[in-house]
């Protein structure tokens, strides 16, 4: 059984959010675990494997953001994976 090969982190205090677009909507949901390759964010829309998102991923503890597009891997009760592709340089 493989493992991951990147590093992963959790957060418990303050979360970092995601500002989402899709073709049909907007919002705004935290993110519940974060690593190089992909985000996790709660949210209860409904989505589809495949699907695009666009992001801008905030850091309220360094008051940074990151601008990514990404796709739908994985759905579950309690929200979407998402498989970042593309990283925007500030």
């Amino acid at each position: 059984m493989g493992g991951r090969n990147c590093g992963r982190k959790r957060f418990y205090e303050i979360l970092p959010t995601a500002t989402c677009k899709t073709r049909d909507s907007a919002f705004i949901a935290p993110i519940c675990d974060i690593s190089s390759n992909g985000v996790f964010i709660k949210t209860t829309r409904r989505f589809s494997v495949g699907q695009e998102v666009a992001m801008t991923i905030n850091f309220p503890s360094t008051g940074e953001s990151r601008m990514v597009t990404g796709e739908v891997v994985r759905i579950t009760s309690e929200g979407v994976g998402i498989d970042i592709k593309i990283f925007f340089k500030d």
